[in-house]
């Protein structure tokens, strides 16, 4: 084996061993910059970032071992769980050679909670930042308080139509079908096929915030002026209502090309290049660009004459003064 590798082992091995303590805490931040800094203020040892880096996972390997064999402990885990909290549905779903596939976790606090609460469904998924990575998928609900009560979490490879199927399948078995029972999603393709065969009766409604998000990413100059037009047509409660909002909108999203937000120190002015207005009052007030004005115009590479009033042109300060003062004659002349 080269001697650099095994060198490198038991640099790792050494400095992991020292910083075990400050792993002991899992809420403890200590990077591999900080082992760098304390290595050498305490003892001298000048440490690479890779190496450092390198101890901080042998450390915790220490602690906690190998991640990997920790899957072989679910069984047992799950079933102090089952025995700590009757009621608790646990499912474990293993490959063809029983390596972990995914797994579904409803406390029983939450099954018998949903009964006195809405029937509407939030579900969602997140990414999991562990060494084998994966997808947590969550349904919740909110109780009589406003608050989000978690009703299931799902550990699966990936978000996908067979991985959706399986969690909607669990969560019928923990929950069952209830009247007027809805889903609430980001209208992910494979959590709408998911639904369609197993709650194919259920109605199945877009989340508002991740349809703003979506706004907010296209239109990056006008979102400031649509974000209180849209919750408040997200939030209206009748046909007419909604229409009324939803014509705004649509006059807003028509000018969004000539609307700029300008940063100018800690404030943020709002440009309209159309309408020849800035939140700073001076554009529509002197008829004359502010210097916010000028910042879009520079960032749109446009010219700056049609963006003034004809007062402050060349030709008007000319035809001023298109008829000269003549000096009287002197009498004598």
């Amino acid at each position: 084996m080269d001697e650099t590798f095994i060198q490198r082992k038991r640099t790792a091995a050494v400095v992991g061993s020292m910083v075990i303590p400050k792993y002991c805490d899992p809420k403890t931040v200590y990077t591999p910059k900080d082992i760098q800094t304390d290595m050498l203020s305490e003892h001298g040892v000048n440490l690479s970032y890779m190496q450092a880096w390198r101890a901080k996972e042998k450390a915790l390997q220490f602690l906690r071992e190998n991640p990997a064999d920790s899957y072989s402990k679910l069984p047992k885990y799950f079933y102090i769980l089952e025995e700590t909290y009757p009621g608790l549905v646990v499912k474990l779903k293993k490959t063809s050679n029983e390596c972990f596939l995914y797994v579904f976790v409803s406390l029983c606090t939450s099954i018998s909670g949903w009964q006195h609460c809405r029937p509407v469904v939030v579900v969602d998924g997140t990414f999991l930042k562990s060494a084998y990575r994966g997808i947590m998928l969550t349904a919740s609900t909110m109780d009589a308080a406003g608050t989000i009560l978690p009703l299931t979490y799902v550990v699966v490879d990936s978000e996908n139509d067979a991985s959706w199927k399986w969690f909607f399948e669990q969560f019928k078995q923990a929950y069952g079908e209830w009247p007027s029972m809805c889903v609430v999603s980001d209208r992910n393709e494979s959590i709408l096929k998911a639904t369609s065969i197993v709650y194919p009766d259920m109605p199945h409604y877009s989340c508002m915030w991740h349809i703003w998000t979506n706004i907010r990413s296209k239109f990056k100059k006008g979102h400031l002026l649509l974000h209180e037009l849209y919750f408040a047509t997200a939030r209206s409660y009748t046909l007419d209502e909604f229409n009324e909002r939803m014509s705004k909108i649509e006059e807003v999203r028509d000018s969004t090309d000539h609307i700029h937000t300008m940063l100018d120190g800690l404030k943020r002015y709002i440009v309209c290049l159309e309408n020849k207005k800035c939140s700073c009052g001076q554009f529509q007030l002197e008829e004359l660009k502010c210097a916010h004005a000028l910042a879009a115009l520079r960032h749109r590479n446009e010219t700056y004459e049609n963006y003034c009033s004809p007062y402050y042109t060349r030709e008007s300060l000319l035809r001023t003064y298109e008829i000269p003062v003549n000096h009287i004659l002197d009498k004598s002349k």
